[in-house]
């Protein structure tokens, strides 16, 4: 069974959320055909794994979700929700009239010039009706129907038209409710009807410098992040929310507030690129609502207090200093093992001895200043000589009777 979060895990719902945490959609039947899949009841695990929201299913297929991503997250994993599938593709090419989305649209736009028409020629013919010989007035009168009806087809058209830039979208309100959205390029609206709203869906940039956080463990540390994003559906930015900038300007700081109050300031400071994972799953939830998408998302820096600063600097040299008295003592080690091992092979080969102190003397002779080099030979010579010597000397003592006397015979007495 799923525990809580801070509970362990159970190994076949673990890897269920580490099979989908790459975006992969997989049915239940693909699940259970994986060879390497840990023992377990894996249907089981897909209903748990359901009621707590870890993983939903679409269209037959398992995906995970927001809180399996927060999960995942927290441990160090770097999931993704999955991306939309794209739609079948219709084979049969829709025709549809330039400037407009549709037949119907087209119909109800140029329908207005027409029913204009008719009381158009209803008052032209009136000026004119009746009468054999048509003065100059009654021509004037007519002309002016038409002049003011051609005036007003001309405005139409005007008050309709939008060019559209590439980097825009016009969403069309009707009523109060939005339709759609149109553009870019040439579109045509439907004037004192539709009411158009131009949304710039550009990636735009915000950047929190300094944002002080407090940790889980209650150190007070300074934040910088950095977050760019763009508008990909216009409709609910218009409809969801009032200011899409100063929305996702709140929406990131409160989200990088209450995410590093999760972590520990050292879980914070040597995790950073799951805890920017998890800001970003936390941001996109939300954002998503408001028809925004999050392009990129870095925690750039994390700075504690001073004296905390100082105290990880001084642990960090300190665990620098005893990893660097430990190599020492290893090189030590093996260097004393090495010359033990070298002595001992030495000890056994009288040349080798003979030859590693004839190239030591050569190495001490190579320096520039006097030296007077007295072989250890010399010494042996001179310790044997003068053990010779002495050994004369006690000869001739002997003889010449200088020698000390002897023991006194026993009794104590001298006959």
């Amino acid at each position: 069974m799923v525990g809580n979060i801070n509970n362990e895990f159970d190994p076949i719902a673990l890897w269920v959320l580490l099979m989908l945490s790459g975006g992969q959609r997989f049915t239940a039947h693909e699940l259970s055909r994986f060879p390497d899949r840990p023992n377990g009841n894996l249907w089981a695990a897909l209903q748990t794994l359901l009621d707590r929201q870890f993983i939903k299913s679409e269209k037959g297929k398992f995906i995970i979700a927001t809180a399996g991503i927060e999960f995942l997250a927290l441990r160090g994993v770097i999931a993704a929700e999955p991306e939309d599938e794209p739609e079948r593709k219709d084979f049969i090419k829709k025709i549809r009239p330039p400037f407009f989305s549709s037949f119907n649209e087209f119909f109800v736009w140029i329908a207005m010039p027409l029913i204009l028409l008719i009381p158009a020629f209803a008052f032209a013919s009136a000026a004119t009706a009746g009468y054999y010989f048509i003065s100059l007035d009654k021509k004037i009168a007519q002309i002016s129907v038409w002049v003011l009806y051609f005036a007003i087809v001309i405005l139409y058209v005007w008050l309709s038209h939008h060019h559209v830039m590439e980097n825009e979208r016009l969403v069309i309100f009707r009523g109060g409710k939005a339709i759609g959205k149109k553009g870019p390029g040439l579109v045509f609206i439907l004037p004192l009807i539709d009411n158009p709203k131009k949304v710039d869906v550009r990636e735009r940039s915000q950047e929190i410098k300094k944002e002080p956080c407090i940790t889980q463990d209650r150190i007070l540390a300074n934040a910088g992040f950095y977050i760019s994003w763009h508008i990909d559906d216009p409709t609910p930015s218009l409809t969801k929310v009032s200011k899409v900038d100063e929305s996702m300007s709140l929406l990131s700081t409160a989200v990088l507030r209450a995410t590093i109050a999760e972590f520990t300031m050292e879980n914070a400071m040597e995790r950073r690129r799951a805890l920017n994972a998890l800001i970003r799953s936390r941001i996109e939830h939300k954002a998503t609502e408001w028809g925004v998408e999050v392009n990129n998302t870095e925690l750039r820096e994390l700075t504690p207090p001073d004296g905390v600063m100082k105290h990880i600097e001084n642990l960090f040299t300190a665990n620098l200093e005893s990893e660097a008295s430990l190599v020492k003592s290893d090189a030590k080690v093996r260097s004393l093992r090495d010359f033990l091992t070298i002595g001992e092979g030495m000890a056994r080969n009288p040349i080798a001895f003979n030859l590693k102190y004839l190239d030591t003397l050569e190495r001490i002779g190579e320096g520039a200043s006097t030296k007077y080099i007295i072989p250890m030979e010399f010494f042996n010579f001179l310790r044997d000589f003068a053990q010779a010597q002495g050994g004369r000397n006690g000869d001739s003592n002997h003889g010449n009777g200088n020698n000390p006397p002897g023991p006194l015979p026993p009794g104590g007495s001298v006959q």
